[in-house]
């Protein structure tokens, strides 16, 4: 059997405004998705036939595979719907261990793939998970080609350079509101506001600025500054009407307990994200609050092809 894992993400600094060619910063956490595959004499996933699996990203898959039935076993600590990449993380490690069958798994191959995959399955998506979960570590998202510049990636007429950047160990506290969202239609939602109001073009800006910043404390290990500019984020993305009441319920409760705390992904719902020195604190604050809540650090594997880099 070829396996191979890859690693959940959430969104430092950034979502929404690099959607309009604005920086971003990522990291991978410790939430990981392994897939094996076997080739075998008919499809199956988790011992079941692969025709009643209802993931999209599967199916996608599937499809442009040609070399034959496998036997496919997945076990995630992502969990879906909720701002933390799942989707990315089983789509790197589904392309990770079929590449590995065919001895040809090489990082910027499988995260092209990935993207591709994603970018089929969601009408429209960037880079950003698929090679956050490629890479691990932290990804910064830019126009522009810059120091530790990994790979491009460009999709109908849109460049996003990828580039690995270091950061010190940190603490982070993911809360899951539970409440869904469509990243589509918040997407489309934050763009009418951008579109119809200079207001809302400003606040891009500012995050563009706030991001470029944030990659600066993240360098000097500035957990003060980072934190700070964490809570400016959140604000900015609720001025262009990201944020909602489930989880700001979440964020309100543990601010003198964090550096700081702001929504992670398109918003509308699903996950805060929380840097502090009191983990096992603040997560109960957030279960005590109705969220479930997880203990998480930088992930700097990324893939990983059978329990090895």
């Amino acid at each position: 059997m070829s396996t191979a894992s890859a690693p959940g993400k959430f969104i430092l600094f950034g979502e929404h405004a690099v959607v309009y060619g604005k920086p971003a910063i990522a990291m991978a956490i410790d939430m990981r998705t392994e897939v094996g595959v076997e080739r075998s004499s008919s499809f199956t996933l988790d011992r079941r036939p692969l025709g009643e699996n209802r993931s999209y990203y599967i199916r996608e898959i599937m499809r442009r595979w040609n070399g034959g039935p496998l036997d496919i076993e997945i076990y995630s600590r992502v969990p879906p719907s909720s701002g933390l990449g799942s989707s990315a993380a089983l789509t790197v490690a589904m392309l990770g261990a079929l590449r590995s069958l065919e001895s040809v798994a090489e990082k910027e191959r499988i995260a092209r793939e990935a993207f591709d995959v994603e970018y089929t399955v969601q009408g429209g998506a960037s880079p950003t998970d698929t090679s956050t979960s490629t890479l691990g570590g932290a990804v910064f998202i830019s126009e522009k080609k810059e120091d530790n510049f990994r790979w491009s990636v460009e999709k109908k007429g849109k460049i996003w350079n990828i580039h690995s950047i270091d950061v010190p160990e940190m603490s982070f506290v993911v809360g899951i509101t539970g409440a869904r969202s469509s990243t589509k239609d918040m997407v489309e939602k934050v763009g009418r506001v951008v579109k119809r109001s200079p207001f809302g073009r400003d606040v891009i800006e500012e995050i563009g600025k706030l991001v470029e910043e944030g990659r600066r404390a993240l360098k000097r290990g500035d957990f003060v500054r980072i934190g700070e500019l964490m809570n400016e984020n959140h604000e900015l993305l609720s001025l262009l009407g990201a944020s909602c009441k489930e989880l700001d319920s979440l964020i309100t409760p543990i601010k003198d307990k964090v550096y700081g705390a702001k929504l992670t992904g398109a918003g509308g719902g699903g996950s805060i994200i929380a840097l502090t020195d009191e983990p096992e604190r603040v997560a109960r604050k957030i279960e005590q609050k109705g969220g479930r809540a997880h203990i998480v650090s930088v992930d700097r594997k990324g893939l990983a092809l059978d329990d090895a880099e």
